[in-house]
C-alpha cells in the first residue's frame, strides 16, 4: 500500500473518530441535564412516600362494637310553651324581661280596653232593670185550662200534675196526643228487596196484649216500604201492665206484621194514624182531666192549671235576665283576660311586644322555657333513616362545651323526608336532659344515634375492606411478614405492584416509578460504525480508546448513581406479601366493619393509611383488572399471584 493511501485512510479514521466524540460530547450533555432532573424526581418521589404513604398490619380483634347514624343541628327546648293574648287591648305594663323567673300565675303583662269597660257598666244595669220588672209583676193563683183543640182518642199524656206546662212542651213536643180518626198504622221498611204485599192485603198486627187486623194502603219504592191501617185505635192502652202505677200506652209499641199464611214479614212502631199534639206555653198543671184511651170532645177540658199568664211574663223576663248575665260574665272574663299571667314555672325566653303596642285575641306574647329538657333535630340520610327507629339511644355533644357528652333517646322521625340536590333526608327528633350542663336553647349540635350494638363479633378497620365485581375482600398477610428492601430494587418491582389507585402494599404511588440504573445503556456496547482499525497497529489503538471509554464509563456509572441517591432513605421500603379473602360483612361505622364470616380472630390483615384513602378499601380500583373474577380459578382467599407483593 502507498504512502499516499495510508495517509488518506489515516485521515478518515480520525475525521470518523473525531466525529464520535462530538456525538459522544453531546449525549453526555443530553444525559447530564436528564440525570439532573431524575435526581431531582427521586428525591421528590421519595419524599412524597414518606410523607403520604405508610402501610399498616393489624389483627382481626374481637369484642364490643356498635353502629352509629349522626347528624348535626341546633338545640331547642323540648318544652317552650307561648304565651297568647286573650283579649283585645293596649299593653300599657309589661313587667318581665328576657331571662325573668317566673311561676305559674305571675302576671306579665296587663292591657286595657275601655270597650270592655263600658259594656260590662250596660250590662250591668240592663240586669238590674230586669230584676225590677220581675219584682213589680203581681203575683196571683189564677186558675185557667187547657182544652181539647179537636174531638179523638186520648193514646199519649205526658204531663202529670205539678209538672211544669211549658218544660213538658219542650221536652216531649206535646203535654198529650189525640188520635182523630180513631185508626192506628204501622209502617214498614224492607231490608232486603220487596216485602212481598200487595194493596188491600189484609194483615194481622201482633204485639204485647195487641192482636188487631190491618189493611196495606200505601207501598211505595217498588215494594219495599209499606204503610198498614188498623182500624181502630182503642187498643187495650189504659191498663197497667207492667205494674209501674201507670197506665201503658199502646203508641209506640213495637209490634209485628204477619201475612195470611203467618208469616211474619216485619215489624215497625205502632202509631196513631193522624195524630194532634195538645200544647201549653206556661203554667203549673195542678190537675190532669184527660184519661188515656178515652174519647174527648172538642174544647173539653183536659188539664188545668195556676198562674198560666203570669208564669209567661215572668219566664220571658227569666231568659232576657239569663241572655244578659251570660254577656255580663263574657264581659267580665274578658276584664280578666287583660291581665296575662304565665302559664308555668319557668324563664322567659322570648318576647314579641312591647309597651304601647295594641294587641288582639291570638296575639304572641312571648315563650317561657319549661324545664331543661331539650330537643336536637336531625338531617338523616334515606339509607340510613330505615335503621332508625324510636326510643333508640342517642349521644349528643355540643360544640360550644367539647368535653360534654350527654344522654338522649329518638322521640320522633318524620314520615316525610326532604329532597335537595337528588338528595333525600328525614328530620328525626332526639331528647336528651340539659340539667345543669350550660346548654342553651340554639346551640350547634350532633347527635349519634346507636342502631345496632353487639358485644362479642369480630372486626377490622374500614380501610382494609375492597369490593371487587361486588364482592368484600380483605389482604391476610402471608405468615405475617413484612420484608424491608432496597429502595431501588423496590422501585424497579413497582411496575408489578400495580397503582396507587389500586393501593398495592409495597408500591409505589401512581406515576412515581423511579428509573433503574440498571437499565441505563451501556456504554461498553458502542454502536455500529465506530471505527475499527484494519491494521494491527490501528485496531491496537482504537481498543485502547475504546477501553479507557469503558473504564471512565464504568467510574462514571458508580459515581452517578451514588450521585442520584444522595441524601435519599433507601432501607424504608416494604415489601409486603398477602393473599385475598372475601368476607362477609355485617354492622359498620366510621371506623371498624364487623367481619361475619371468611376470617378468624387474630388473623393478620394489610391495609394502607394514606390520607387519601378512600373507606371503600385498600384496593378499590382492583375491580377494573382483568382476570380477578375467578382469583386464579382457586376459592376466594387465594393467593393474588407472585407479582402481588
Amino acid at each position: 500500500m502507498s504512502e499516499t493511501k495510508q495517509k488518506k485512510r489515516r485521515g478518515r479514521t480520525g475525521r470518523s473518530i473525531r466525529k464520535w466524540i462530538k456525538r459522544l460530547i453531546l449525549l453526555a450533555i443530553l444525559l447530564a441535564a436528564g440525570l439532573f432532573g431524575l435526581k431531582a424526581y427521586i428525591r421528590n418521589q421519595a419524599e412524597s412516600a414518606g410523607t403520604e404513604e405508610s402501610y399498616s398490619q393489624t389483627q382481626v380483634l374481637r369484642g364490643a362494637m356498635e353502629e352509629t347514624v349522626y347528624g348535626t343541628g341546633t338545640t331547642s327546648a323540648r318544652n317552650q310553651p307561648n304565651v297568647l293574648a286573650e283579649a283585645d287591648g293596649t299593653l300599657t305594663d309589661l313587667r318581665v324581661s328576657i331571662g325573668d323567673e317566673v311561676k305559674e300565675g305571675d302576671i306579665l303583662a296587663v292591657l286595657t280596653n275601655d270597650e270592655i269597660d263600658d259594656t260590662i257598666t250596660d250590662l250591668e244595669f240592663a240586669l238590674w232593670d230586669l230584676d225590677a220588672q220581675i219584682t213589680d209583676t203581681k203575683s196571683g193563683n189564677k186558675v185557667s185550662t187547657i182544652e181539647a183543640p179537636v174531638a179523638g182518642r186520648v193514646v199519649a199524656i205526658y204531663a202529670k200534675a205539678g209538672d211544669d206546662a211549658l218544660a213538658v212542651f219542650r221536652r216531649e213536643g206535646a203535654l198529650a196526643i189525640i188520635s182523630t180518626d180513631e185508626r192506628m198504622k204501622v209502617e214498614l221498611t224492607g231490608e232486603e228487596g220487596a216485602l212481598g204485599l200487595t194493596l188491600d192485603e189484609k194483615v194481622t198486627v201482633v204485639g204485647d196484649h195487641i192482636y188487631a187486623e190491618g189493611t196495606v194502603v200505601e207501598l211505595t219504592r217498588q215494594g219495599t216500604q209499606a204503610s198498614i191501617t188498623v182500624m181502630e185505635d182503642n187498643l187495650p192502652m189504659n191498663k197497667d201492665y207492667d205494674g209501674d202505677g201507670k197506665a201503658d200506652m199502646v203508641m209506640g209499641t213495637i209490634v209485628e206484621v204477619r201475612n195470611a199464611d203467618g208469616v211474619t214479614i216485619g215489624t215497625g212502631e205502632l202509631v196513631p194514624n193522624k195524630p194532634m199534639a195538645v200544647s201549653a206555653f206556661g203554667g203549673t198543671i195542678t190537675y190532669v182531666d184527660a184519661i188515656l184511651g178515652e174519647k174527648v170532645g172538642r174544647t173539653e177540658r183536659m188539664f188545668r192549671l195556676t198562674d198560666s199568664p203570669l208564669t209567661l211574663t215572668i219566664e220571658e223576663l227569666r231568659l232576657q235576665r239569663e241572655a244578659s248575665a251570660k254577656e255580663l260574665e263574657e264581659a267580665k272574663e274578658q276584664r280578666e283576660n287583660l291581665i296575662i299571667v304565665a302559664p308555668c314555672d319557668g324563664t322567659i325566653a322570648t318576647l314579641d311586644v312591647e309597651e304601647g303596642d295594641e294587641i288582639t285575641g291570638g296575639t304572641l306574647i312571648g315563650s317561657i322555657l319549661q324545664g331543661e329538657d331539650m330537643n336536637l333535630t336531625i338531617a338523616v340520610d334515606e339509607l340510613d333513616v330505615v335503621q332508625v327507629e324510636i326510643g333508640q339511644p342517642v349521644t349528643i355533644t355540643i360544640d360550644a362545651l367539647s368535653s360534654l357528652e350527654l344522654d338522649g333517646e329518638v322521640y320522633k322521625i318524620a314520615p316525610v323526608g326532604n329532597n335537595s340536590g337528588g338528595v333525600t333526608t328525614y328530620d328525626v327528633e332526639l331528647t336528651f336532659d340539659a340539667a345543669g350542663t350550660g346548654v342553651r336553647s340554639g346551640m350547634n349540635a350532633t347527635g349519634e344515634i346507636q342502631v345496632a350494638a353487639a358485644d362479642d363479633v369480630l372486626y377490622v378497620p374500614v380501610e382494609a375492606l375492597m369490593t371487587i365485581k361486588n364482592k368484600t375482600y380483605v389482604m391476610v398477610a402471608d405468615g405475617g411478614t413484612t420484608v424491608l428492601a432496597d429502595a431501588a430494587q423496590s422501585a424497579s418491582s413497582g411496575s408489578q405492584r400495580g397503582s396507587r389507585g389500586q393501593n398495592m402494599p409495597g408500591s409505589m404511588p401512581s406515576g412515581r416509578q423511579a428509573p433503574q440504573m440498571g437499565d441505563m445503556p451501556d456504554v461498553g456496547s458502542m454502536p455500529e460504525g465506530m471505527p475499527q482499525g484494519g491494521e494491527p497497529a490501528q485496531a491496537e489503538e482504537d481498543a485502547g480508546i475504546v477501553a479507557r471509554v469503558k473504564r471512565m464509563a464504568s467510574g462514571v456509572v458508580g459515581k452517578v448513581r451514588a450521585w442520584l441517591y444522595e441524601g435519599v432513605d433507601t432501607t424504608t421500603a416494604q415489601t409486603i406479601t398477602g393473599s385475598l379473602v372475601q368476607v362477609e360483612i355485617g354492622m359498620q361505622n366510621d371506623d371498624y366493619a364487623e367481619i361475619t364470616s371468611g376470617l378468624s380472630e387474630g388473623d393478620a390483615v394489610l391495609y394502607t393509611a394514606s390520607d387519601d384513602d378512600s373507606s371503600s378499601s385498600m384496593f378499590g380500583m382492583m375491580g377494573g383488572m382483568s382476570g380477578m373474577g375467578n382469583m386464579g380459578g382457586g376459592a376466594p382467599g387465594g393467593g393474588m399471584g407472585g407479582g402481588m407483593r
